[in-house]
């Protein structure tokens, strides 16, 4: 009886199995890309593009993931190492929502609907991510997976189970790793459920659950062994000189912006830089602006902020924070996963008032995390495209982690009416094939949104790969009539297509900016 019972692993390998398919479909089809430089430059550092060999010193991804991908390129040098696994992530991310739904005591029936929305939802609110992919929006689909799968244990049970244990500390973990910001997006979440498990009621007595405790143990025990290696990775006065200046790198580009040379020509002047060098600086183009170091961009980064729409004040930076995240949450672009989230919450409220009162508390927690989270990041300005879907991401898998704990305790309650038998029982079996037929369209509707997204994307998906190979070897085989300027980019921004044949040694080429041109 125990056997049949907890027969877990098929599920596991099954869910991973599909997660692979799911993969190389979207791989074959479409192909991933690099969306942003910054994933660029950590390839070409893993890889040895710079140095001529292998370093896990990526900069932005903690130093014991780079390692470990750096050793890759060792095995293989023509295979791009760091795409496969930061463009694979999500997908063992889509592994660990199926493996709760195929390793649930259910038909096969039932899995077979589960597994079919889950890919569905994920298709739909992510391929344009997936395709165009970046370190940030891996992180943040790992990292919501891994709470849904910690949602979605059964609060009945004493702790999570070996595989649950394990596959969730791997993904934490792997989260922590790659994009630390997320890691703490998801943590919330994570200690809502935990109080929610640690603390029990028995006899109306309040008691505790110790053994909930290992699970939360291990990820910080790992997550401190990482934060300690890379302490140790990254020591002494020129590694802290390089921090600051990524940390002004990022408040100039990716929040404040470049303050123009016609409107701050004093400012420029008094720093050293000329008309030329500001417009360098305004294309990326760090290497063509002589002195450039920390404390240089560090004032950039100081005078933008000053001159930047940002206001001042408490009040009135809270009023325009508020703003943006109503501009960044009403995007068009953010429909295909926000429609999810709203039909999430919806069914969540629903099931919530009908089965389960004291479900209300967890929810409410969860959304006023969530929203002092929007409101934390949108007061500081700092919502860009990818920390918002990353936002989303989280909301989405925390309210279908509460939905899926709902909808099973609604089965559960609609089996024992008809067990009962009688005017109850007949309900109950009527309730039951109005579900089922609820289910079924909302199954077929989900497939229909996957399939015109599909269409859209692809419609725009890179086509260029093969033209910018074939510019490569022009450029190669022709040295006489171009000219070449050494960089530190070796693709252009979005050109580096993931591939396994390809060869991501620097190749000599014109570039003004970010951009290749003759």
């Amino acid at each position: 009886m125990r056997e049949k019972e907890y027969r877990i692993w098929p599920g596991l390998v099954v869910s991973l199995l599909l997660a692979f398919a799911c993969g190389v479909f979207v791989y074959q089809v479409m192909g991933f890309t690099y969306d942003i430089a910054d994933d660029i430059i950590m390839r070409d550092i893993a890889s040895g593009a710079f140095t001529g060999t292998p370093d896990g010193h990526l900069i932005f991804v903690r130093y014991a993931l780079g390692f470990l991908i750096s050793r890759l390129y060792l095995l293989n040098r023509s295979v791009d190492w760091y795409g496969f696994v930061i463009a694979g992530a999500p997908f063992l991310g889509v592994a660990a929502v199926l493996y709760r739904g195929l390793s649930a005591k259910k038909n096969l029936g039932w899995k077979a609907v589960y597994a079919g929305f889950a890919i569905g939802i994920f298709i739909l609110s992510t391929l344009m991510y997936l395709v165009w992919f970046q370190w940030t929006v891996s992180a943040a689909v790992v990292g919501a997976s891994a709470l849904y799968l910690y949602a979605t244990i059964s609060i009945k049970s004493d702790g999570p189970g070996i595989a649950d244990g394990i596959f969730i500390w791997l993904l934490l973990t792997l989260t922590y790793s790659i994009r630390t910001m997320v890691f703490l997006m998801v943590l919330p979440g994570f200690a809502i459920v935990f109080l929610c498990r640690f603390l029990r009621k028995n006899e109306r007595k309040l008691c505790f659950r110790w053994k909930e405790v290992f699970l939360p143990a291990a990820v910080f025990l790992s997550v401190g062994i990482v934060a300690v290696i890379e302490s140790f990775a990254y020591p002494g006065a020129e590694w802290e000189e390089y921090e600051r200046f990524q940390d002004a790198r990022l408040q100039v580009y990716d929040y404040s912006g470049v303050p123009s040379y016609e409107n701050h020509t004093a400012f420029y002047e008094e720093i050293g830089l000329n008309e030329h060098e500001v417009r360098n600086l305004r294309h990326y183009a760090f290497y063509l602006v002589e002195g450039m170091d920390a404390e240089m961009l560090g004032k950039i980064g100081q005078i933008s902020e000053q001159t930047s729409s940002m206001p001042a004040g408490f009040f009135g930076k809270l009023k325009s924070g508020m703003k943006l995240v109503m501009q960044q949450m009403s995007e068009q672009q953010f429909l295909p996963i926000g429609i999810p989230m709203l039909l999430f919450l919806i069914a969540s409220v629903f099931l919530t008032v009908r089965y389960q009162k004291l479900a209300f508390i967890p929810l409410l927690l969860f959304l006023c995390v969530e929203g002092g989270l929007w409101l934390k990041l949108g007061f500081s300005g700092r919502l860009p495209e990818r920390v918002t879907f990353a936002m989303y991401l989280v909301q989405v898998m925390g309210l279908a982690a509460l939905f899926y704990q709902l909808y099973l305790l609604a089965e559960e309650e609609k089996l024992k009416e008809i067990q009962r038998g009688w005017k109850g029982g007949k309900a109950a079996v009527l309730d039951q094939r109005h579900r089922r037929i609820i289910t079924g369209v909302f199954l077929f509707l989900c497939f229909g949104a996957v399939v015109l997204r599909g269409m859209q994307v692809y419609k725009v998906a890179p086509k260029e790969p093969a033209n910018y190979q074939l510019f490569k070897d022009g450029c190669k085989n022709d040295t006489d009539r171009l000219y070449f300027i050494e960089t530190y980019m070796a693709e252009p921004l979005g050109g580096a297509m993931v591939t396994a044949r390809g060869d991501f040694r620097q190749n000599r080429s014109v570039t003004l900016g970010d951009w290749y041109s003759t």
